[in-house]
């Protein structure tokens, strides 16, 4: 298996398992947690596995300052992401949010269009496109919207993409490449813990955990769409880049959508079949590059 395989196939899992949050958020949300508690055990549960792994494997946990102000700012962008993705929630049905938040990808190609000159390819143009597509029919799925479309939660959840890609853009970019993946996200989540932790301390503090599921749905959150998620995104964009990974985090919807017609029995629409269809045709397009 090739570096570049390796690397498609560590993007896809990052996406899928990415795509679980909503699963994992909402029942800690329902207990009437507020965003910011939720996101602090989030961020401590996925800290407590990558320590373990950390200290299992003999992975030092030192760095140099230079390395913790740079991942200081990873952390910030990562923090500002996950809290206005869950934030979105109460504008718009999860399902609808996630799905927004995979503008990421157009940022992302914009941003290294931009900035850091990449040559855009008509493969990856009609790889966003079909995965644009693909979105716009998982989120047009005739259901009822709690709280109707809001303009303040469309802002919300793109704002949210927005500060996703810049944090995929960062990570090659702030030379911390070179750290080994479980130890980069140690460091990342841990710093977002705490500083989600003082900024819940100005707004509502950190709220104790009140029954059973709300316990077992945080650790959950910490393990799969984060701490396995973001390993495997690392090692994604360490081996294929910023740009073929964010395109490919079009698994994330879909995922979304699977879940809540396999698990909350959502009606399968030709719609949603077509948004299926387009996504996974956008994957194909990518993963058969060659070269």
């Amino acid at each position: 298996m090739t570096d570049k395989t390796k690397g498609y196939l560590y993007a896809m899992l990052s996406s899928c398992t990415f795509g679980s949050i909503p699963l994992f958020s909402m029942p800690a949300l329902a207990s009437g947690m507020l965003t910011q508690s939720v996101l602090v055990y989030r961020f401590l549960f996925a800290c407590v596995a990558m320590g373990g792994i950390m200290v299992v494997k003999h992975y030092g946990f030192k760095i140099t300052f230079g390395e913790f102000l740079r991942i200081s700012a990873l952390s910030l962008l990562y923090d500002a992401s996950a809290i206005l993705l869950i934030y979105g929630y109460k504008y718009m049905p999860s399902g609808i949010a996630t799905t927004l938040l995979f503008s990421y990808p157009v940022f992302t190609e914009l941003i290294m269009l931009s900035f850091f000159h990449e040559k855009l390819s008509l493969r990856v143009v009609l790889a966003i496109a079909l995965a644009v597509g693909g979105v716009v029919c998982l989120s047009n799925t005739g259901g009822s919207v709690e709280h109707g479309f809001s303009v303040l939660g469309l802002a919300i959840e793109l704002l949210a993409g927005l500060t996703y890609a810049l944090y995929l853009v960062f990570v090659p970019v702030l030379k911390v490449r070179h750290l080994e993946s479980t130890k980069l996200n140690f460091y990342v989540f841990f710093l977002g813990m705490v500083y989600m932790a003082i900024f819940a301390m100005f707004t509502g503090g950190i709220q104790p955990v009140t029954n059973g599921l709300s316990l077992l749905s945080l650790i959950m959150l910490g393990l799969i769409p984060t701490a396995l998620s973001n390993i495997t995104l690392v090692l994604a964009i360490k081996r294929i880049g910023s740009t073929l990974t964010a395109v490919l985090g079009a698994l994330e919807p879909l995922t979304a959508m699977t879940i809540g017609i396999c698990a909350f029995g959502e009606p399968l629409t030709a719609v949603v079949a077509i948004g299926f269809f387009l996504i996974i045709a956008s994957v194909m397009l990518l993963v058969t590059k060659k070269g």
